[in-house]
């Protein structure tokens, strides 16, 4: 069975953080706080160093930090599948570790002289930031004992919390306000105050907890650029950077081709997964659907667009054993749109256009449209055969 330890999952969510702000990026004027384009790149800049430190600490402590709840992380599901088995659940140092920040960061009013510091009053830490993420995780809910080895923890890290001593307890209703502020690097508590406003700072993101992976733990800046909420952004080239160099270069290549033959791009991220999906423009339906890159904590996938299939000069026989067992793979899975087993598509009940066909070795086989065969691509011919595919999909 494939487990994943703390330490891998740190590296994995390291290598999802956004290397660099470039020089050009404005933000805008709400989030400025009074400190300048140069100031406010420091500021992101320590809080992504910050990042980086934070991941490799709690790679080095993978056998003494949620040691108990970090025995069940299996990532392949082969146990049980659901939320319990999720890295929430089973590391959850990483999600109190990004409440206590982000709630500091949000709460917390930053000051530009004569130091920089984050003045956080410690009734607001006391006040629900939102109530729908805070059912589950909660500064306000975090019993002493977890509070006080979440502080020791960031306190190893270089972070100095004046005006208060959380040495042998983290009590709020205790004390009036501290200070915050990084050993090592100045302009962190800045950072930290843009990342966790940038958290927050989305239209129709339904609860904060959903954008602690794709922001705060990727110190994504972007929102920062639009004083009204938008909806999340997300960019190829800033995603890859945790894939290995050649399949790194296969889906940035991939991008440029398909949006230089005029796909439509849009994404949907999840808790450490994301997808790509390329559309042909002005068609909305599943016949649109060129392909959707898939990237994970497991591997990479893609998931090809099926419309050529039915044609007879499509790539069916030239693909491998392994690629036609997933095409030809039967499923207990219902369609949503057929109400029956999508292996076997009704040609009266389907809604039009639902069903197709495709033949290999002199078998017909009838799938419904809304099947998706996943494919991984860590094989280099693999990749060049989905390069065929696509271009064959782009030709109809």
């Amino acid at each position: 069975m494939n487990q994943f330890d703390l330490a891998y999952v740190c590296r994995y969510l390291k290598s999802l953080v956004i290397p660099k702000i470039p020089d050009d990026f404005k933000v805008a004027e709400s989030f400025r706080y009074g400190f300048t384009d140069a100031e406010i790149r420091k500021g992101i800049t320590a809080f992504r160093e910050f990042l980086y430190a934070l991941f490799d600490r709690l790679a080095v402590g993978k056998d003494e930090i949620d040691l108990a709840t970090g025995r069940n992380y299996n990532p392949k599901y082969e146990v049980g599948y659901g939320d319990k088995y999720r890295i929430k659940a089973c590391f959850p140092s990483i999600w109190d570790l990004t409440m206590i920040l982000c709630s500091m960061g949000i709460r917390g009013e930053v000051k530009k002289s004569p130091e920089i510091k984050l003045t956080v009053n410690c009734t607001d830490l006391l006040t629900v930031i939102c109530p729908i993420t805070e059912k589950d995780v909660s500064l306000i809910k975090m019993n002493d004992k977890r509070k006080l080895e979440m502080f020791h923890l960031l306190s190893d890290l270089g972070l100095r919390f004046h005006g208060a001593d959380f040495s042998e307890e983290v009590d709020f209703s205790k004390m009036e306000k501290f200070d915050v502020i990084l050993e090592s690097n100045d302009y962190f508590p800045l950072g930290l105050k843009l990342i966790s406003e940038a958290t927050a700072h989305h239209k129709d993101h339904y609860k904060l907890e959903n954008m602690f992976y794709p922001v705060f733990l990727r110190c994504s800046y972007y929102p920062l650029e639009n004083a009204k909420p938008r909806k999340h952004v997300v960019k190829v080239k800033d995603f890859v950077n945790s894939r290995s160099p050649e399949i790194k270069k296969w889906i940035v290549d991939m991008d440029a081709f398909l949006t230089k033959n005029g796909c439509t791009l849009s994404h949907n991220i999840g808790g450490c997964d994301i997808e790509f999906t390329y559309n042909k423009k002005k068609v909305k339906s599943r016949k649109g659907m060129i392909c959707r890159i898939y990237m994970d904590i497991w591997g990479n996938y893609i998931y090809p667009g099926i419309n050529h299939l039915e044609k007879s000069d499509s790539i069916i026989n030239e693909l491998p054993n392994e690629m036609i067992a997933i095409l030809t793979a039967k499923s207990d899975r219902e369609c949503g749109w057929c109400n029956h087993s999508r292996e076997n598509p009704d040609l009266i009940q389907c809604r039009p256009g639902c069903p197709f066909k495709f033949t290999h070795n002199g078998i017909e086989y009838l799938k419904c449209r809304y099947v998706e065969f996943k494919i991984p691509i860590e094989d280099s011919n693999t990749r060049q055969l989905i390069r065929k595919w696509i271009e064959k999909e782009l030709a109809l």
